[in-house]
């Protein structure tokens, strides 16, 4: 009597095992897709089918006493130097414009830090969290993407005083 008790205790069990370890069988793996692995937004810019201009982690951040502060990261991916305009909107008012000069393969950060440049933003009226309007433009292409208000609560976006533009 005891043996068919045990075949089917061990039988729940070894079910139990099978049913708890298959629950990811179909989940999909987070590497096979793309998806963006930071605060702020990315824009790619491509022309004759090649990524030719980008911009990653765009965000404003807006710190304690309200002062906002663009932060991104210009990327070029071609042979030559390029000028990547970027302008930052609030309602269909634009908030910020600036034209970058990318080097040839080359990165430009964007920000108040050493070393960055620096974007002046305008008074911008809206709460964090809100979702603004970023226009990248390179060469002939045009793209217009999310850009994300944060506040200065994260340690890497606690800027100190801002750097002379440059």
């Amino acid at each position: 009597m005891r043996r068919p008790r045990r075949l089917v205790l061990s039988a729940a069990a070894m079910g139990l095992a099978l049913a708890a370890t298959g629950c990811t069988y179909f989940s999909p793996v987070q590497t096979h897709d793309f998806y963006q692995a930071a605060d702020g937004t990315n824009a790619n810019l491509e022309q004759d089918g090649a990524l030719f201009a980008g911009v990653r982690n765009a965000v404003l951040v807006i710190g304690e006493d309200g002062t906002p502060v663009f932060s991104s990261t210009v990327v070029n991916y071609s042979d030559e130097e390029i000028t990547v305009e970027v302008e930052g909107s609030a309602e269909g008012s634009a908030i910020f414009s600036a034209q970058v000069q990318v080097p040839a393969h080359g990165v430009v950060e964007l920000g108040p830090s050493e070393g960055q440049q620096l974007v002046p933003v305008g008074a911008v009226n809206v709460v964090t969290g809100t979702i603004l309007s970023l226009d990248v433009t390179a060469g002939d292409q045009t793209t217009t993407i999310s850009l994300p208000t944060l506040d200065d609560s994260l340690g890497y976006y606690d800027f100190e005083q801002p750097a002379a533009e440059g």
